[in-house]
């Protein structure tokens, strides 16, 4: 049985929305919703700029140690009228294929594949 509530966000499928609780806290209609990905936000811009507009990519990366960047796990949702939601996932710091990583970024699979399913109905 699939999982209706998670730390950052539950779903309220009485009245088809979701209520965003780490993040930009707000409710959103599912209706509203265009798109979903699953990105990392570098921490030193989490909440001072337009969600995931300072990524962190994912791969192999060239540094390592001290230099890596740390991020969260987040749900970037889009919008129709084109404005930029975000959801969390990751409560505290990440870097690049760790325990934590991983495990935010299967949870945050699993919650895009369950919004989708209530966007295309």
């Amino acid at each position: 049985m699939p999982e209706k509530n998670f730390k950052c966000l539950e779903f309220d499928d009485e009245n088809k929305r979701l209520n965003i609780l780490i993040g930009n806290v707000d409710f959103i209609d599912y209706d509203k919703i265009a798109k979903v990905s699953v990105l990392n936000e570098d921490a030193n811009f989490r909440g001072k700029s337009v969600p995931f507009s300072h990524q962190v990519l994912g791969g192999t990366t060239f540094l390592s140690g001290a230099l890596e960047p740390s991020f969260y796990v987040g749900l970037k949702i889009s919008l129709k009228d084109g404005t930029i939601n975000a959801a969390y996932i990751s409560d505290r710091k990440t870097g690049m294929n760790t325990d934590i990583y991983l495990e935010d970024v299967k949870e945050a699979e699993h919650i895009k594949k369950m919004i989708n399913k209530r966007i295309t109905k």
